[in-house]
């Protein structure tokens, strides 16, 4: 059996990379011979354009699909749908109607953009949908919206899984808020910022820690965040971690009071469940995915779309409320008991690929 795999890399920078990096280990324990096509394939390869661009990996993928196509499997995340923009779909099914076109779908990215991009991203991103013989998808709700918005139900329900290992618990008196997860846009910390604002007013004690990286087209966004910082003279009270190694991250999570995530769009959102695993109750807004795992009152918080001052309001009644912290508390560690193990999910993911014919 001939598979072929088309990833920029193996990593574990996101969440959804590690999904993708544990089906990957998964199909290749059951198929060594799988071939991957990474960025580092591409580098000996000249097409017009800039190195790294759009439009070189577009004249790249254009001048090899009929390669990578040619195969029993081909499988993909959708997320490279930006650089399929030149591919014809129909033709290669027509050329390769044996070849089963596998895509990897964590969320779909058209939602981060507006207006006209919203449009053209959108366009181009389902057209990799739906040329897809199979959708394997890791959450209920990507199942859901492809098909009540789309029709699309060629879906595989491979759900995100965890480490159900025991976990230290927080005992929530540490004046600590956490956020974890990418300094960028779509992660909503503008409206995170204006929430902490609020609740630094009536509560000075307490400290709001940002764990994640900056990727590199979000340098004026940071610069943005700071420019808010010193404006509000948050200095003392806002501290921007970074990339942390596992260690720290495991002790801010124990060490911390409340988990506010703001973010304006998520597929799944793992940090939400990471941080009910040491029992934080987090406080969210009410889009994409997030009502599917944060239910109101029950292990946290779910807040109206994008008002900063309610969400930093309802954060400050809980803070002062500590027998209803301790209850959301206890809702957040039973939410992350009914999740899915990894060894669960290791052993669907092993059925699935050996009913491939």
């Amino acid at each position: 059996m001939r598979i072929h795999f088309l990833t920029s890399s193996i990593s574990e920078a996101t969440g959804g990379a590690i999904y993708d990096k544990n089906f990957f280990r998964i199909l290749t324990t059951l198929h060594p011979d799988v071939k991957i096509f990474d960025d580092a394939y591409f580098t000996s390869r000249k097409p017009c354009g800039k190195w790294g661009s759009l439009l070189y990996f577009n004249r790249c993928y254009h001048g090899t699909m009929p390669e990578l196509f040619d195969c029993d499997y081909f499988i993909m995340n959708s997320r490279f749908y930006t650089r399929l923009v030149f591919t014809n779909f129909e033709r290669l099914k027509k050329k390769y109607p044996h070849t089963n076109f596998l895509v990897i779908h964590h969320h779909s990215n058209y939602m981060e953009h507006s207006g006209l991009l919203r449009m053209i991203h959108k366009h181009y991103e389902l057209k990799v949908l739906r040329a897809a013989t199979t959708l394997i998808i890791p959450n209920q709700y990507i199942v859901d919206h492809l098909a009540a918005d789309f029709g699309l139900t060629n879906a595989v329900y491979l759900p995100s899984a965890f480490d159900k290992k025991s976990y230290e618990v927080s005992t929530m008196n540490y004046n600590r808020i956490l956020f974890c997860g990418s300094i960028e846009y779509r992660k909503g910390l503008t409206y995170g910022l204006q929430a902490f604002k609020v609740i630094h007013d009536v509560l000075p004690q307490y400290k709001f820690h940002l764990v994640g990286g900056i990727p590199p087209n979000f340098a004026k966004y940071y610069a943005g965040l700071q420019q808010y910082i010193r404006d509000n003279h948050l200095e003392d009270s806002v501290i921007f971690e970074g990339r942390v190694p596992q260690e720290r991250l495991d002790w801010l999570y124990s060490h911390s009071d409340l988990f506010l995530f703001p973010s304006m769009l998520e597929g799944y959102g793992m940090v939400i469940l990471e941080a009910m695993a040491r029992g934080l109750p987090v406080a969210a807004f009410n889009n994409s995915a997030i009502p599917y795992t944060v239910k109101d009152n029950v292990n946290g918080l779910l807040i109206e779309n994008k008002n900063a001052e309610l969400m930093g309001k309802r954060v400050c009644e809980l803070l002062h409320d500590k027998a209803r912290m301790k209850q959301l508390q206890l809702g957040a560690l039973d939410t992350f008991a009914q999740t899915t193990d990894i060894n669960d999910l290791n052993h669907l993911t092993q059925e699935y690929i050996q009913s491939w014919n």
